[in-house]
């Protein structure tokens, strides 16, 4: 009653405000026009007659500009008007008719009051948030559910989610002082939805039904649809974030193109269909925090494209991948392709879902690089084995030579880019096989239905297939595509020489002057290393083999050379070696000798003819190392290792036949650590020499010849000893 005495009285006050608004224009509007002070000069009883005519009648007898709205036709005056001014007769007529006049210049508008329309007064969400105990209390009557979340989150300050269309929805809950996730999973029970909540703390509520509008193109006809189906269902899925695309699916056995449209429709996406959809089967999947587009990778994936059988008719032309032109597998694969926002689905050979991409190789080549070429000559070995006694220099010989170092490899005259074969096994005889090598690597069902060209200037793969394909191909190309380590390898060459000379007889002479006695005991050499690391050494030098002697101090070298001042070791050489992981490096320190091959060839059988050929065939001694480094995955280097070691004795058994030469080799296959030394040793050479002189006749009988002859028996032995250092740099 209270407040509707107070509506009242507001209204009363608001009408009375209106009346001396109108009553204080008239007056202004008085002082220009005489008519509105005068009496009324129709002093007549006033029954049935309209308002609009009786308006009228008054602005012609008074001289006044009176309009009249066509709205007040239908309302009739009974009055008996005498004795009033105009003004207060219009006054009058406002008031008892609820009517309002407007006012330009000199001109009376009168026409029907209509109040204000005030907004109407939005309904209160009744959602009260206690922050102490974490409860909440709510009275919600058909209430938005937009308007209910925001004033859920706005109190409580927890994130609500809601699956799009679901803002209109009507929510009816009455419940008080109910802790905050139970009182959400009684909302969702009550208004059958269907509720979470995610590890983040999020609150995901689903569920329910909305009115689609009325779609475009290909899309499902107008109707209620649901936003997903209950999780028991054999398709259910749930949109957690719409611009992620971040969906909860469980399917089984559901078609692929309820999948594609249903989805797509609630994402509201672009999709083009170069093919039925309804001919690419159906799938069972179940994923949660998964985006769209993953979710489509995995289930074209599954669906592998079978390749063609090869027919037994030779003459049938075929493509790069060994199919027939223009085709690429004969199932109808499905797959898509993603170009913007649009989403592309057809078979894996329609253009509409194909790309071409170029696939770069950043960090190794794209050839898989065998070992070094070398110049065909080795350490003490001939460069051929001449049993037809070939010339080397003019004949067939060298022109073998230069077919081995300039024209085996063809790849240098064909053109740089060349096709691989993608769907075959079967292993590689010709030079490209280097390059067929790298993508041997890759599974073959990666390489299936893809077209792959390589591009050696730009160390590239062109690649064309479905975009699935390529994209799948990138990933295994990025996960071979690696830092292939360097190896840096120190060598140092040591030979340890050891003389022995006994020295009998007496020599008679006549000097110039008296022979002092002299001599000297070894020079003093100051070590750097342990006892143990020294015996080790000492060891090495002595025996046969090898042994990791770990990572010693950098004066070790120094020690070296002292030794080699002093006269018991030599330092022959100190190469520096760097090649790539698995790849095998060669040092050759070499020099070359000759031997003649003299050739004899009778022509004419009567009077025969005989033409002579000499040919000088080279022959190499010196000093080979060959090393193949394989890098461990915890950093350990293993070593295989090939020396040989040869010298001519300078002595040849004819003017013409090949120089002596003293060899000694030997390989090992050892494992160390990154920066570690090893000893290899026991490479022994022995020399011996035994010489006399003396008197003739005297130095043959026997006691007294030792008065009367000199003898020297010498013998002398060297061992070869190898230290090697690997040093990985990645």
């Amino acid at each position: 009653m209270l407040f509707f005495l107070l509506g009242s009285y507001v209204l009363l006050a608001q009408d009375e405000q209106r009346l001396n608004n109108i009553k204080n224009n008239l007056e202004i509007l008085s002082v220009d026009n005489a008519g509105l002070t005068e009496n009324l000069k129709l002093d007549i009883n006033v029954t049935n007659v309209s308002l609009t005519n009786f308006l009228v009648a008054v602005s012609n007898v008074h001289n006044l500009n009176i309009t009249v709205s066509p709205e007040l036709s239908n309302i009739n005056i009974i009055n008996n008007f005498s004795d009033v001014t105009v003004a207060d007769l219009l006054l009058f007529l406002c008031k008892e008719y609820n009517l309002d006049i407007d006012f330009t210049g000199n001109i009376l508008s009168i026409k029907p009051y209509v109040p204000e329309q005030k907004p109407p007064r939005e309904k209160e969400i009744k959602v009260f948030y206690n922050p102490v105990e974490e409860s909440i209390t709510m009275d919600l009557k058909n209430d938005n559910l937009d308007k209910v979340f925001r004033k859920i989150i706005d109190e409580s300050g927890k994130n609500l989610l809601y699956s799009s269309g679901m803002e209109n929805l009507p929510l009816n809950l009455y419940i008080k002082e109910v802790a905050f996730d139970k009182a959400m999973q009684n909302l969702a029970a009550s208004n059958n939805l269907e509720f979470s909540k995610s590890r983040d703390g999020f609150y995901l509520f689903s569920g329910g039904n909305i009115n689609a509008s009325i779609p475009e193109g290909n899309r499902m006809p107008p109707q209620n649809r649901p936003l997903r189906t209950s999780a028991n269902s054999n398709f259910y899925y749930e949109i957690i974030d719409t611009t992620s695309k971040m969906l909860n699916v469980n399917f089984k056995n559901v078609p692929v193109a309820n999948i594609v449209n249903e989805i797509g429709y609630d994402l509201n996406l672009d999709i083009y269909t170069a093919s039925p959809l309804e001919n690419a089967g159906n799938v069972s999947f179940k994923a949660r925090q998964i985006t769209f587009d993953d979710m489509l990778d995995k289930i074209f994936e599954s669906a592998a494209a079978t390749p063609i059988s090869q027919q037994s008719n030779g003459a049938n032309q075929q493509n790069q991948n060994g199919l027939p032109p223009g085709q690429f597998n004969t199932g109808a694969h499905f797959t898509y392709k993603k170009e913007g926002n649009i989403y592309f689905f057809g078979t894996a050979d329609q253009l509409s879902v194909r790309i071409m991409e170029i696939v770069t190789l950043k960090h190794r080549s794209i050839e898989m690089l065998g070992d070094p070429s070398t110049s065909g000559g080795s350490s003490g070995r001939m460069y051929s084995d001449y049993g037809g006694f070939q010339n080397y220099y003019g004949g067939s010989a060298n022109s073998a030579y230069n077919n081995q170092q300039y024209n085996s490899n063809s790849s240098f005259n064909s053109t740089q880019r060349q096709s691989l074969r993608t769907n075959t096994s079967s292993a590689f005889t010709s030079d490209d096989s280097k390059l067929q090598a790298i993508v041997d690597i890759i599974p073959d069902e990666v390489k299936q239905g893809l077209d792959i060209k390589v591009d050696r200037e730009l160390n590239s793969f062109f690649v064309s297939g479905s975009s699935m394909q390529v994209d799948r191909f990138k990933k295994i190309i990025g996960k071979i595509d690696k830092p292939v380590p360097v190896v840096l390898i120190e060598v140092m060459f040591l030979e340890v020489g050891r003389n022995s000379t006994v020295e009998t007889g007496i020599s008679w002479g006549i000097g110039d002057e008296p022979v002092k006695t002299s001599g000297g005991i070894f020079p003093t050499t100051d070590f750097t290393m342990g006892a143990e690391t020294v015996n080790k050494v000492i060891g090495g030098f002595d025996g046969f083999g090898s042994f990791n002697l770990g990572k010693v101090v950098p004066e070790f070298f120094v020690t070296i050379k002292a030794m080699e001042q002093s006269g018991n070791l030599k330092v022959l050489s100190t190469p520096k070696i760097s090649t790539l992981n698995g790849h095998r490096a060669t040092f050759s320190n070499n020099e070359t000798s000759y031997y003649a091959v003299t050739a004899q060839n009778f022509y004419g059988s009567q009077i025969p003819q005989t033409s002579e050929i000499k040919n000088y065939v080279p022959i190499d001694a010196g000093l080979t190392l060959s090393i193949k480094p394989f890098v461990s995955g915890d950093g350990q280097v293993t070593l295989d290792l090939f020396v040989t070691q040869s010298t001519f004795t300078g002595e040849r058994i004819d003017e013409d036949a090949p120089p002596g030469l003293n060899s000694r080799e030997f390989s090992s296959i050892i494992r160390m650590r990154d920066q570690d030394i090893a000893v290899l040793g026991g490479l022994d050479q022995k020399l011996t020499n035994n010489s006399g002189s003396g008197v003739p006749f005297l130095a043959r009988i026997p006691i007294i010849r030792w008065f009367f002859s000199k003898r020297v028996r010498e013998a002398s032995k060297k061992k070869l000893t190898v230290l090697i250092k690997p040093t990985i740099i990645n």
